[in-house]
């Protein structure tokens, strides 16, 4: 006792800290109230909860044993501030641990006088320490909570464009579906409708006429329908592939035929390489591209148009393509030809329009046939469109 008091005498010209440290301690008792009336004061009173549990934890191990640096049991008071609640809890933890440090376990205890010089320097840096420490921890809490809160919002976007984009998707449909299917039963209602009331007194050319009629609309509307059924298998991943050894020549004849059956008025050419191999598809599924491709062509090339269907054999693939020496594809659709619903203007003496869906649908296909397809205009002269098919050959068994 007598070491200490006489040790005091000297501590008059460091007690002067002793007015800074209220004053640090003013000023971090202080720091709630200018977060705003609004702040939540539970952070503040976990953290310091949190210095008053490492005090005690101090003050029983040194109880126990003399251990040096027990005082990094503050800085675990204020990393747990710092990363349970942020910076500002973290620095009153440090300057409550600034405190408690220099009140409870600095020479002469119980006041915030300091008697040595080292010791004035250890307190401050514990103090340095430990507001450093507080705001790299809070600066990393801080960061991983914009980072959460970007994924978070990230996530509502993408959700939102999703539901927005299925929102789009479903009305278009709905749009053309409304669209394209008034108007093959517009026809098919008018005339059924003469054949009930004037059927007994209609001639025999005008009857037939007009059942042919019903019969070409119907089979447009079953091309429709079948359309939109493969849409959603494709998109659905659950196309079914029956695989067949196919001759490309006969497929060309039943596209053309099928393409005049329905009333096409263009003129039709027909072109396969000597010797091409058959090809390994779906019979079904590629009399639809043909179709899709072909009704396109008689839609947008003109009444008068030529359409050319070739095929040929490369090393690697089996090349098809549809032409016709219409006006062509704007360039502006053109990147846009084999997305969902897209339509290219209507011109003079197009045949109608239709769904949409056909050159995607064709497309589909022909990707699930590990090919692939592309669209070229204009062909030549400014003029023409081309469409181009490539299917991987495979070897016929024998």
């Amino acid at each position: 006792m007598h070491a200490m008091a006489e040790a005091r005498p000297p501590s008059s010209a460091l007690g002067r800290a002793h007015p800074a440290a209220r004053r640090l301690a003013d000023a971090v008792r202080g720091a709630p109230r200018r977060l705003g009336a609004g702040a939540e004061a539970w952070p503040f009173v976990w953290s310091a909860a949190a210095v008053a549990l490492a005090t005690l934890a101090r003050l029983l191990l040194t109880s126990l044993a003399r251990l040096p640096n027990v005082s990094m049991v503050f800085l675990l008071a204020v990393l747990f501030a710092a990363a349970r609640f942020g910076l500002w809890p973290a620095l009153l933890a440090s300057g409550l641990s600034f405190l408690a440090y220099n009140f409870f376990f600095i020479e002469p205890l119980h006041t915030f006088s300091v008697a040595e010089a080292h010791e004035l320097l250890a307190l401050f840096v514990l103090l340095a320490v430990a507001v450093l420490t507080s705001a790299i921890a809070g600066r990393a809490r801080d960061q991983a909570r914009t980072a959460l809160e970007r994924a978070r919002l990230a996530e509502e976007v993408n959700t939102a464009r999703a539901a927005a984009e299925a929102e789009r998707v479903r009305n278009t449909l709905l749009v053309s579906i409304s669209h394209d299917f008034r108007t093959p039963l517009a026809s098919i209602l008018g005339a059924a409708t003469s054949l009930i009331d004037y059927g007994a007194r209609l001639p025999e050319p005008a009857r037939r006429d007009l059942l042919a009629q019903v019969k070409d609309e119907a089979e447009h509307l079953d091309g429709m329908v079948r359309n939109l059924l493969a849409m959603t298998r494709v998109e659905a991943g659950g196309l079914e592939i029956n695989r067949d050894w196919v001759d490309i020549r006969e497929l060309f004849d039943r596209a053309v035929a099928m393409a005049k059956r329905r009333g096409a008025t263009q003129s039709f050419q027909v072109a396969v390489e000597p010797g091409l191999p058959f090809a390994a598809a779906d019979p079904i599924l590629f009399d639809q591209v043909l179709a899709n491709l072909i009704g396109n062509a008689t839609r947008y090339a003109g009444l008068a148009a030529s359409i050319v269907l070739r095929a040929r054999a490369d090393s690697d693939a089996i090349a098809l393509s549809v032409a016709d020496d219409g006006p062509g594809i704007p360039p502006a659709v053109l990147p846009h030809v084999f997305d969902k619903f897209v339509r290219a203007p209507r011109r003079a003496g197009d045949a109608g329009e239709g769904s949409g869906l056909g050159l995607a649908i064709a497309k589909g296909i022909v990707e699930a046939h590990r090919g692939s397809i592309a669209a070229i205009s204009p062909v030549a002269n400014g003029r023409g469109t081309r469409f181009e098919i490539r299917l991987p050959v495979e070897e016929r068994p024998r």
